[in-house]
């Protein structure tokens, strides 16, 4: 695929335009299943020039937002007839058509972007996969039905690409609310409360997170904070220079750092005049009716006095948990059941990595950041990966997608972000874009169960 991309007026937008570009066209390209190499030339102008393209090939005096000028004409929409080869647009050597050329305004992409509360990606992306479906034949529909048809072929090319509707003002508007919200679960990975080199407590680390926590409070929110570390905190103390071998070396790391994780947690809670209390969880709790529902009656008593609990898998017992790498994944998923379980308006995850992308961007320098998800559907969930990027956590995206698949499905916004620096809290809070955002997509409790015990079998079919 050969994509020429000219711009005759300076580009100022907050995005790798030509990337984009040769994304969606590529995509676009492989969904239809063109069979052909292929060659699209795309011109980026302004009101201007591109009222004057129209002057002078369609007699039209109008500053329109994308032109396209097909070089192929296919009679029906998908349709792609065989090319005869003397054709002047057909290169029988390299079996590449010159398919033809797309014009796009910028100063239309960011009109309309702003107009119908779109970013400027999404809106540049639409228009250009627009273009690319004219230019495969949907130039010729003519009924209502099939101009739908062909806007659904857009959405959903840039839903597969991750491009959302909205990803830019309804964000906006999502991450101003959150200053609203009342009851909030915090998740801290492994990760993000040791130093990399070494895998031990970072204490300023910690400390920053206990006054963030400590100043939700003073603004009248109920916090819960889900906090791995347990058994990292116990291989320190015991002198482990290794993981642990085995399930009872890893119960007896867990049993040393649950007690003294929870030491330093009160002893720095307390310099806040907060008080915090340990819940630990395994997974009969979430899954029996009964156990259900006086854990829930627990963390609202707890939430009530104003106490901060602080959760954890009861990793001393949870032996078929720790076997299978915890059946919630390093706490991701135990923080969405949680969120569920006390119906929690809002939950942050916090790791080593800046949001969800469009594939692992360790390994893909060309992944996509995703800021908003508004509806997690099977494209977006392919995104996880089964690994993890630290030698002292075990949950990775995959993880935190079926997370977000919870805590969504219970109601609650959830937001993954950095946890590198943890003042990122309050700036969350505040509504600065920071992570990647999943809109609240309520189910009933039967759905969110179901979700979770698809989970546990997943994890504990060995």
């Amino acid at each position: 695929m050969t994509v020429n991309i000219e711009a005759e007026v300076s580009v100022d937008l907050d995005f790798d335009y030509k990337k984009i570009a040769k994304r969606v066209i590529e995509h676009i390209l492989d969904s239809q299943g063109f069979p052909y190499e292929s060659e699209v030339s795309l011109l980026i102008t302004d009101n201007e020039g591109i009222q004057e393209i129209n002057r002078e090939q369609r007699g039209i005096d109008s500053p329109t937002d994308v032109l396209s000028f097909p070089m192929i004409e296919y009679n029906e929409p998908g349709v792609f007839d065989v090319i005869d080869e003397d054709d002047d647009n057909f290169n029988p050597e390299t079996g590449e058509v010159i398919l033809g050329d797309i014009v796009i305004s910028i100063d239309k992409v960011k009109e309309q972007a702003k107009e119908y509360g779109h970013s400027e990606k999404r809106e540049f992306a639409f228009l250009l996969a627009h273009s690319m479906f004219h230019l495969l034949g949907y130039d010729h529909v003519d009924s209502e039905e099939d101009a739908k048809i062909m806007e659904e072929k857009q959405e959903q090319a840039l839903e597969e690409l991750g491009i959302t509707r909205h990803s830019s003002s309804v964000s906006d508007d999502t991450r101003e609310n959150f200053i609203k919200k009342e009851r909030i679960v915090i998740k801290i990975g492994s990760s993000s409360l040791t130093h990399k080199d070494t895998g031990k407590l970072d204490l300023i680390k910690l400390e920053i997170l206990v006054r963030e926590l400590s100043d939700l409070r003073n603004q009248g929110k109920e916090v819960i904070l889900v906090s791995s570390g347990a058994i990292m905190v116990g291989r320190d103390t015991l002198g482990f220079t290794r993981k642990p071998k085995n399930v009872s070396e890893s119960q007896a790391c867990a049993s040393v750092g649950q007690a003294k994780l929870m030491m330093i947690y009160q002893k720095l809670f307390s310099e806040y005049n907060q008080i915090c209390s340990q819940v630990l969880l395994t997974k009969t709790n979430m899954l029996d009716r009964l156990n259900r529902f006086n854990a829930r009656n627990t963390f609202n008593q707890l939430l009530s006095y104003g106490v901060i609990p602080i959760v954890n898998e009861n990793d001393t017992v949870a032996t078929r948990e720790i076997n299978n790498m915890s059946v919630f994944g390093d706490n991701d998923t135990l923080s969405a059941v949680v969120a569920s379980l006390v119906g929690a308006d809002m939950l942050i995850l916090l790791s080593d990595i800046d949001g969800l992308y469009t594939d692992n961007p360790r390994e893909n320098p060309d992944a996509e950041f995703v800021e908003l998800v508004e509806k997690l559907n099977d494209k977006f969930m392919q995104m996880g990966k089964d690994s993890a990027g630290s030698s002292f956590g075990t949950g990775g995206m995959a993880t935190k997608l079926m997370a977000a698949k919870i805590a969504t499905s219970a109601g609650a916004d959830m937001v993954i972000a950095n946890g590198d620096d943890f003042h990122i809290i309050h700036e969350i809070i505040a509504g600065k874009h920071y992570g990647t955002v999943f809109l609240a997509d309520p189910k009933d409790e039967k759905y969110v169960l179901d979700c979770i015990k698809s989970y546990n079998q997943r994890y504990n079919k060995n």
